[in-house]
């Protein structure tokens, strides 16, 4: 079945609900797991304004080892876990390391957009499920009752 699944994290409801998806199979599989979250970089417009991009993207770098940690905490000893941080585009980051891998499962959470919202700002889901040759398991917003 799936020995390396790599799970791709960004804060949200939904990657946490991934995160926990990812975690379970990895332990009732005996698979690798490998956490990954992605800092945004401070956006081009910002370095030519009054702003400290430097404290802005280590800010950020910063908040997304918080997230790992704290992901690091809900995975049981049995089963094997590693952590990437990097910085820039999620969806072309998430792609570079899924490819360069030995990963046979990607897991991510889906926000949940409408297609015009998708359409209009984008979507790190569409954008890596239409990137790779992986198997994807997204895992969507929990729906109200």
């Amino acid at each position: 079945m799936f020995h390396d699944i790599l799970v791709a994290i960004d804060g949200s409801e939904t990657a946490q609900r991934a995160l926990q998806h990812a975690i379970d199979l990895a332990d009732a599989l005996h698979a690798k797991l490998t956490i990954l979250t992605v800092a945004p970089e401070a956006p081009a417009f910002a370095r030519g304004a009054a702003i400290d991009v430097a404290a802005l993207e280590k800010a950020a770098q910063d908040e997304a080892a918080e997230r790992l940690r704290v992901a690091l905490e809900l995975v049981p000893d049995s089963v094997s876990v590693t952590t990437i941080l990097r910085q820039g585009s999620a969806a072309k980051e998430i792609l570079a390391i899924s490819s360069g891998g030995t990963y046979d499962l990607l897991v991510m959470g889906s926000r949940g957009r409408s297609r015009l919202a998708t359409n209009m700002l984008g979507s790190v889901a569409r954008d890596v499920h239409f990137g790779t040759t992986l198997p994807m398991l997204v895992v969507h917003p929990e729906t109200k009752r």
